[in-house]
């Protein structure tokens, strides 16, 4: 969302205009602030209510362009391009914002490219899954499933599982045997599965179960709560900017 001049009281043009120069870096020092202060805060409490436990990651994924006297407009976004891992804010949130279909992760990527599991579908955690702390599959079980499942280099993944006596060995220490079904078989539903061996027997069971892609529906209120936060921040620091460059200039 942008932040500018217009988003609030209605004399405030006037006021930037009595004090020239200073008046339009008292209101950019306020449009700037209100962002950070206001509106990050604002949307990061937002992200709280609007998703199950978010990761630090999506609770830091707003970015802040400051306001300049020149360009009287903060603004307050989803970040495009992490320094680090990870899928960029604006591709995963974006949906939750406006509605739309999921994006495909690039597990799913890899799965369908391999012929492992339909077009068009998504892959749903089931009991199998292992989950972090944030509710998400941890990623070591994810690497796990696509080496055993020998999908090839891709989408952040690599398999390590070639049919050799040390991938066996890999497979054995891990425990478990991964399998995926693309449709439904032996009177299992479509998905990736784990088999563990017991003394006496083995058990299956689901680790993701295949559905087809659903539309999401708009839950992360970013512009409505951005814009409040706004409204409401901007005239009393605009205030306190504004008498800031009043007391500078009568010191001169």
């Amino acid at each position: 969302m942008r932040l500018n001049v217009s988003t609030n009281a209605a004399d405030v043009a006037r006021r930037i205009s009595e004090l020239g120069n200073k008046g339009r870096t008292a209101a950019a020092r306020a449009l700037t602030a209100t962002a950070k202060q206001d509106v990050q805060p604002a949307i990061k409490q937002e992200m709280r209510r609007a998703f199950d436990r978010p990761t630090d990651y999506t609770l830091n994924a707003t970015f802040l362009k400051a306001a300049t006297r020149d360009t009287l407009e903060a603004r307050v976004w989803l970040k495009d391009n992490p320094s680090g891992k990870g899928t960029p804010a604006d591709r995963y949130l974006a949906p939750d914002i406006f509605g739309g279909d999921r994006r495909q992760k690039g597990m799913e990527k890899a799965l369908q490219a391999a012929r492992l599991m339909p077009p068009g579908y998504i892959a749903v955690p089931a009991a199998g899954a292992q989950l972090d702390g944030n509710g998400n599959v941890k990623r070591s079980q994810i690497v796990q499933i696509l080496s055993q499942l020998r999908v090839q280099r891709g989408s952040g993944y690599e398999s390590r599982a070639s049919g050799s006596a040390r991938s066996r060995r890999t497979v054995a220490r891990q425990g478990v045997t991964y399998f995926a079904l693309p449709r439904p078989a032996r009177g299992l539903a479509a998905g990736v599965y784990l088999k563990r061996k017991f003394a006496h027997g083995s058990a299956v069971r689901p680790v993701f179960l295949f559905a087809p892609r659903a539309g999401y529906r708009p839950i992360f209120k970013f512009f409505e709560v951005g814009e409040q936060a706004a409204r409401s921040g901007f005239p009393a620091r605009f205030e306190v900017e504004i008498a800031r460059a009043v007391d500078a200039a009568r010191l001169r």
